[in-house]
């Protein structure tokens, strides 16, 4: 079975680095140009360029798909399929063509909910308490392909952005190895898409990260679990962010106008949400190190009755 990888992120890369420990290779790796990343703006390769190099995987970064050096490139690779894994980019129609048998997507939720460019991100900020991996035929619209597999996992109270994602990966993993059994078994079974029930996880934006304390505590704690990627849940503290990175709700009524501080401890920082009461575990101010509410407690002396936000 010869397969064409397309792939950006660090989900790709290490979805890559599962099949190809079960032994799945791809005959050729696609991936986006080199872009500047951090303070220095240096120019750096996205993770699966940066993992097929060190695998000695053939690999190229196309910065024009549609064009005829790109198609007649890949035209002559003859793949049987197309498998697109968080690439970043839309496929054009003229290269779904080229695979003989499909051209394959992997997406981490259960379609059609949550299609687009951030479905980890909301179902942990829905509430969601499942989730799983769909794998699809690419058609032109995104994400709405008919599906040849899928499979869920439950959401856990303790898990957040890191640890679904890595659940997210294995399972992705094992969800596309068997696909492509299917497929060489001739079981092509596919099933379109209830398009009347989706939704749509479009891309984060920073402000989406602010805490709104007039929103329950189990829906700030869904926040910080589910943006701790970027941008991270934040607030104020005296004019300067803070992030919130860990926090947990108190099943207790609200002492306190939303964003009052009602309690201090040895173990948190209980902040009145507009329901229930959240205990701020640990966090980050602006231009300082991660801390404990205790560190926290000690450095900046908070006291009953300020407000964050």
């Amino acid at each position: 079975m010869r397969i064409i990888y397309f792939g950006s992120s660090q989900f790709s890369k290490d979805l890559l680095e599962g099949i190809l420990k079960e032994g799945l290779k791809p005959v050729f790796i696609v991936t986006t140009p080199d872009k500047p990343k951090g303070r220095g703006l240096k120019v750096l390769p996205n993770p699966v360029k940066e993992f097929a190099l060190k695998s000695s995987l053939d690999i190229i970064d196309f910065s024009n798909l549609k064009s005829k050096e790109c198609f007649n490139h890949l035209s002559a690779l003859s793949p049987d399929l197309f498998l697109v894994v968080s690439y970043g980019k839309m496929i054009p129609q003229s290269l779904l063509s080229i695979p003989k048998i499909m051209p394959l997507a992997v997406h981490p939720s259960l379609l059609p909910k949550y299609r687009g460019a951030a479905p980890i991100q909301y179902v942990l900020l829905n509430g969601e308490k499942e989730t799983g991996v769909t794998i699809f035929k690419i058609t032109e619209e995104v994400d709405a392909g008919p599906m040849l597999f899928w499979k869920s996992i439950p959401i856990e109270e303790n898990d957040d952005f890191f640890s679904l994602t890595a659940k997210l990966v294995t399972l992705s993993s094992e969800c596309t190895l068997t696909a492509i059994e299917n497929i060489k078994k001739g079981n092509l079974r596919l099933i379109f898409q209830d398009n009347a029930s989706f939704s749509y996880a479009s891309k984060l934006e920073k402000e989406q990260g602010r805490i709104d304390w007039t929103r329950s505590a189990k829906e700030i704690r869904d926040l910080i679990r589910a943006v701790k990627l970027w941008p991270g849940a934040y607030t104020f503290y005296k004019g300067k962010m803070v992030k919130i990175l860990e926090a947990e709700v108190a099943d207790e009524e609200v002492e306190g106008a939303p964003s009052v501080i009602v309690r201090l401890d040895k173990e948190a920082i209980s902040v009145a949400a507009g329901r229930h009461v959240l205990k701020i575990k640990s966090l980050k101010p602006q231009g300082k190190k991660e801390m404990s509410a205790t560190a926290f407690i000690c450095g900046y002396r908070p006291k009953i009755g300020e407000k964050f936000g």
